[in-house]
């Protein structure tokens, strides 16, 4: 995993400051250059010292139940290692430009092969930085070469439209969530129904999946079942992006598997599709 333990709390946040205006001019490169300031301070003081910094108030992460990321990064001590690489290798921003995340590829420089790929959420603070609220890694099994620090990367559209609050988007995906949870037919195929044209999948022993196709396929042979609670609920002032993160279950053959979902609704049209979608299994803490 990205942080190399991962960070619980039990929280819903309902978005980002409504003050701040939308931009036609917007882009993701601010979260994109967000992500690569992080992973180059990394680079040179090391994985904690950069989390340390990087990290809103109240982020999160996996450890393996959600914590909150400064509580569990005092339990380090020192700056940590400056081993750890990652490239932002997909981006996406809200049309309000105060919200948005990128994906990609982390490893361990001097060692073979991509370990997995992270996801990071961000939030624009109100002196304009820009700090993660949640970070999160599966063991998505990419064959390719690590992406170029300054490598042109593809972007998320931005919306036409948002529902016009933050507190409007959260109630309306959080009444999908739980009508997905107990409708019918089944979970997934209505969450299948929801992919977005150009959405992207993570899930841990396999590529990332791109495009609406290839999720459904992964989807089918893997996870993509109901959020059974939500933990946390967050999005853009414009109300055309949410994060949520949830437990969720879903099976394996003959086990029962348990963990957590993070995912990227968009406001398209007039409906809301998922754009990123990430399952993170629960792994038990060794004992002792």
């Amino acid at each position: 995993m990205r942080l190399l333990t991962s960070f619980v709390f039990a929280l819903i946040c309902f978005g980002a400051p409504a003050a701040l205006a939308r931009d036609a001019a917007v882009s993701a490169d601010p979260v994109i250059a967000a992500e690569r300031a992080f992973a180059a301070d990394a680079a040179v003081r090391g994985w904690a010292a950069a989390f340390r910094s990087a990290a809103a108030a109240d982020a999160i992460t996996l450890s393996p139940d959600p914590v909150n990321a400064h509580e569990q990064l005092v339990q380090f001590e020192g700056d940590g290692e400056t081993t750890l690489d990652w490239r932002p290798a997909y981006a996406g921003i809200a049309q309000s430009g105060d919200f948005g995340f990128t994906t990609g590829p982390f490893q361990f420089r001097g060692r073979d092969g991509i370990v997995g790929h992270y996801f990071t959420v961000w939030r624009r603070q109100a002196d304009g930085s820009w700090k993660w609220i949640f970070d999160a890694g599966t063991e998505v099994r990419d064959a390719g070469p690590p992406v170029a620090v300054d490598a042109q990367i593809p972007t998320l559209a931005i919306a036409t439209r948002g529902t016009g609050s933050a507190e409007r988007a959260v109630e309306d995906v959080q009444s999908l969530e739980q009508h997905i949870a107990i409708g019918r037919p089944e979970p997934r195929s209505q969450l299948i129904r929801r992919l977005a044209a150009d959405v992207r999948l993570n899930r841990p022993g396999h590529p990332a999946a791109v495009g609406a196709a290839a999720a459904a396929t992964l989807a089918q042979a893997t996870a993509l079942d109901a959020i059974e609670a939500p933990l946390r609920i967050e999005a853009s002032a414009a109300g055309d992006m949410v994060f949520v993160l949830g437990a969720t279950s879903w099976r394996e053959g003959e086990t029962q598997r348990r963990g957590y979902a993070a995912r990227i609704w968009q406001h398209q049209g007039r409906e809301w599709r998922i754009v990123f979608d990430e399952i993170v299994p629960r792994r038990e803490p060794p004992p002792g």
